[in-house]
């Protein structure tokens, strides 16, 4: 057997406390989703007596959790879909210099990320009440695009700046177009970079609170952080439904990653290797 090194067995102890530490509110949530609000107090780190399924059917009927996850994903998933888009042609763009202004574009976009999206709340507010836009599902995904397209810029845009120009020259010789160029050559090649920013869009949107909160007044179209924040209440709060409402919300986050999940590392290795 090899004697391992002082150094090995530290980082082996290391890796086996952070473990247990990011494993706990996994296994604390899960395991309170099947007792009630005395069981959890009383025996937190106890597996349940006695499983109650009836928080489940609670979160699904009551709280309408299964419609809050819906809306949620419709909601990340188009801001998405926006964002790898026009960030990409944008990215391409600023990283070539087609454009006279490309650096004031930079700049532009770095305002974006320097400005806080809540310090907008009011206008924001003001524009989508005097325009009708509350309560629709369009004007929610472009909000959401906005929000989260500078830092995808700049994701992306270093990321096209590291791809050889000569394959653009290629292409134009072969008589390709400039949105061509985009779709056919760049995109493939950097789509770990662009993936990479799909994947924070995605998840910045799919846990927002603060503008769905504000802007979204149908309860037919609440989000999950919305959704649970209801579940609050000022004198008892019922944590059973609440738990089995996160483990319901955790699902299609965990299903999207285990299909995906080829992408999501080479994108995340890939962006480390470019930074």
């Amino acid at each position: 057997m090899k004697r391992l090194k002082a150094g090995d067995i530290i980082y082996r102890l290391f890796a086996i406390v952070f473990f247990l530490i990011f494993i706990y509110p996994i296994y604390f949530t899960v395991v309170s989703s099947f007792k009630t609000n005395t069981e959890i107090w009383n025996t937190m780190f106890a597996l349940p007596s006695k499983i109650e399924w009836s928080n489940y059917t609670s979160a699904i009927f009551d709280v309408g959790i299964l419609r809050a996850v819906l809306n949620s994903f419709i909601f990340s998933f188009g801001a998405c879909m926006v964002v790898v888009v026009f960030v990409t042609m944008a990215a391409y763009v600023a990283a070539r210099k087609l454009i006279r202004f490309s650096g004031a574009l930079r700049l532009y976009y770095l305002l974006g990320l320097m400005i806080p999206p809540y310090a907008m709340l009011i206008p924001i507010v003001t524009m989508f009440t005097n325009f009708g836009f509350r309560d629709k599902y369009w004007p929610m995904i472009l909000l959401y695009a906005a929000i989260n397209f500078p830092m995808s810029f700049y994701l992306i845009t270093g990321y096209i700046e590291g791809i050889s120009k000569e394959l653009d020259e290629a292409a134009i010789v072969d008589g390709c177009s400039t949105t061509g160029i985009v779709f056919r050559i760049i995109f493939p090649i950097a789509s770990p970079g662009i993936f990479t920013g799909a994947i924070i869009s995605f998840l910045a949107v799919y846990n927002e609170l603060i503008f769905a909160n504000t802007l979204l007044t149908n309860q037919a179209m609440k989000t999950i952080s919305v959704r649970l924040l209801g579940l609050q209440g000022e004198r008892f709060t019922s944590y059973g439904p609440m738990f089995a409402s996160i483990v319901l919300s955790i699902v299609p986050i965990l299903i999207i990653y285990l299909i995906f999940q080829e992408k999501v590392e080479s994108g995340m290795a890939a962006g480390a290797v470019k930074g």
